[in-house]
């Protein structure tokens, strides 16, 4: 009777357990978009109009840099074939600093938006808070280990 008893508490603990890491595991975006815009419009100050002219602005922005990402993500992903002419792979670093160029000028043109819409000091509030929040994130996901530090 106490093996079985032992036996049932280490079995339901450890299903418990990988039940836990299950749930842990899955990233819903809407919860992730609430919790950012939460945190970010709490540490930027933002008044709920500031926050409902920004946060749309932002959004577009980020949506975008998504897209753009993403073919970079691809041109990494589908790089020419190993014996492929040293042109070919030139052409795809080419290809992948444009978008990356793309990017930051998409990002100069969104956040000048984001300034007029609110003063400036609260963008770059805005824009310290999103760079923290997904520090914590980061942190949160990795159990709040740090990553350790390399040599240098």
């Amino acid at each position: 009777m106490r093996r079985l008893s032992t036996f049932l508490i280490i079995y339901l603990s450890s299903f418990m357990l990988m039940a836990q890491q299950q749930q842990r595991g899955k990233f819903n975006p809407e919860e992730f978009k609430a919790k950012l815009e939460s945190y970010v419009t709490s540490e930027a100050g933002f008044t709920q109009s500031e926050a409902q002219t920004f946060y749309p602005i932002y959004h577009e922005m980020k949506g975008k840099q998504r897209q753009l990402q993403r073919k970079i993500f691809w041109l990494k992903k589908n790089a020419p074939a190993e014996n492929a002419d040293p042109k070919d792979f030139a052409l795809t670093i080419q290809k992948i600093k444009d978008l990356g160029l793309e990017i930051a000028q998409l990002e100069v043109n969104y956040y000048k938006k984001m300034c007029n819409a609110v003063s400036p000091q609260k963008v770059y509030k805005a824009m310290c808070a999103e760079d923290k929040f997904h520090r914590m994130m980061l942190e949160d996901f990795g159990n709040g280990q740090k990553p350790p530090k390399t040599a240098k």
